[in-house]
């Protein structure tokens, strides 16, 4: 994980409890939960410490981008306090700092899940053979495909379903085949 050189001296800033008092530090915290859960409640940063607004400010930015990036790197409490100490990050707020991202790390990782843009991804596939004899007023005697793939994107999933012959079947298996033969070429590079 990798911060930027003003996050890491802000956060090392905020340690200090002559800029930042305790009280103040704790709401802090419990307002970063707030807004990064999306459940602000009316809450202000403002009421936190409303002499000092502008390091309020930056110390919301500086501890919610400790926050995600440590859960999209899914780091545990040890990680963190190992990064920390490795950016010369010392102090006894590290403990409730830490500890209030391990208390979070779900709901952080949930949100991110759901703000983010990626593709479905299929967790699933069905398929049915059907002999279809009959079209109509003409015999076909051709053997059909229902298939039903579950995609899962933001904790739902979704279905697609489609049907198609043995020759459609084995075009899709080939290009898929050859999408992973692709991308198995890429990560070589």
């Amino acid at each position: 994980m990798e911060l930027a050189k003003e996050i890491v001296d802000g956060l090392a800033s905020i340690q200090n409890s002559n800029i930042l008092p305790e009280e103040a530090f704790l709401q802090l915290l419990d307002i970063i939960m707030l807004y990064i859960s999306k459940n602000n409640n009316g809450k202000s940063i403002a009421t936190v410490h409303p002499s000092k607004s502008d390091l309020i400010k930056a110390a919301v930015a500086n501890v919610s981008c400790l926050f995600i990036e440590a859960a999209r790197h899914d780091y545990d409490e040890e990680s963190l306090k190992h990064f920390l100490h490795n950016e010369h990050i010392n102090g006894h707020r590290i403990e409730t700092l830490c500890s209030t991202y391990i208390n979070n790390k779900q709901n952080i990782q949930t949100q991110l899940e759901l703000t983010g843009n990626s593709l479905p991804h299929i967790v699933d596939i069905d398929w049915r053979l059907h002999h279809c004899v009959k079209i109509s007023t003409r015999f076909t005697n051709v053997p059909i495909y229902n298939i039903r793939i579950s995609t899962k994107e933001c904790n739902q999933v979704r279905h697609v379903i489609f049907t198609c012959t043995i020759q459609q079947l084995q075009e899709l298996v080939y290009k898929l085949k050859d999408a992973i033969r692709h991308i198995e070429k890429m990560s070589n590079i």
